[in-house]
C-alpha cells in the first residue's frame, strides 16, 4: 500500500489517495481540493498511476476536510462515507462557508454511513474504523492493520492535539478518545497520518506529546 500526500487549501489540510500499486485500487481521505488547480493534482495523479477509486473516507465533517467531495463522486462514481455524528457539520455548511473564505452551491453528497463495525476492504487489505469523537462528534479514525496505519483526521497530531473550541467539540471527550480509544486498540508501531502537518507514531506521542504525559 502507498501514500499520496496533497496539501490543499487555504487551511493547508492533508488529502490522501490510499492505493494498492498491484490491483490500483485506492481510496481519498479528506478531500480537501476545492480550486480547479487542486482537482486537476487529483485527476492527474490518478491518471499517471491509473488508479480505480472505490470511495472517498472522511475522517470528520469540517468543513476543510470534505471541499472536494461533490467533484469527486460525480466524476468517479463512487461513494462518500462518513460518520452520523457528522451530518448536522454538513446539512448547515452553505451557512458558514463564506465566513472561512469559500464559496460554496451544493451541499457535500455524503450518502454512506461509517459505523462501528464497518470494513471495507481496498486492494489486497482492508480498513477499519474507530469512532473517536472530541474535536468533533462524528469524528473516526481509519486503521489498516495490515500496514500498521491510521488515517486519525484532526484528532491528534505530532506534538499536539485537535482543537475543542469549535461547535459540539469537547476536550475530555477527545482525551478520552486518544487514550482509551486509539492508544488502547492500537500498538505503539502503528504510525499517524493527522488532517494536517505531518506524520508521527503512537509511541513518539506517548512519550512526547505534552498533552497525553
Amino acid at each position: 500500500m502507498k501514500i499520496q500526500l496533497f496539501v490543499f487549501n487555504p487551511y493547508m489540510e492533508n488529502t490522501y489517495i490510499y492505493f494498492d500499486e498491484v490491483t490500483k485500487d485506492a481510496a481519498i481521505i479528506d478531500p480537501g481540493c476545492f480550486s480547479q488547480k487542486e482537482f486537476e493534482e487529483i485527476d492527474e495523479f490518478i491518471n499517471k498511476k491509473k488508479l480505480v477509486l472505490n470511495f472517498v473516507l472522511i475522517t470528520h465533517g469540517h468543513i476543510d476536510h470534505i471541499l472536494g467531495v461533490n467533484y469527486l463522486i460525480k466524476k468517479y462514481n463512487i461513494p462518500a462515507y462518513m460518520h452520523k455524528g457528522d451530518k448536522f457539520l454538513v446539512e448547515h455548511i452553505l451557512d458558514y462557508a463564506e465566513s472561512f473564505g469559500f464559496h460554496l452551491e451544493e451541499i457535500p453528497e455524503i450518502n454512506m454511513e461509517i459505523t462501528s463495525g464497518l470494513n471495507l476492504k481496498l486492494g489486497n487489505t482492508s480498513l477499519e474504523f474507530l469512532h473517536t469523537p472530541g474535536h468533533s462528534p462524528g469524528g473516526v479514525c481509519i486503521i489498516d492493520r495490515n500496514n500498521k496505519i491510521i488515517f486519525c483526521g484532526d484528532l491528534i497530531f505530532r506534538d499536539s492535539i485537535g482543537r475543542t473550541d469549535l461547535p459540539k467539540s469537547d476536550f475530555n471527550t477527545l482525551m478520552n478518545s486518544i487514550k482509551e480509544v486509539l492508544f488502547t486498540r492500537c500498538e505503539d508501531d502503528f504510525k499517524l497520518y493527522p488532517g494536517h502537518m505531518e506524520p508521527t507514531t503512537i509511541e513518539q506521542e506517548k512519550n512526547h506529546n505534552q498533552f497525553l504525559i
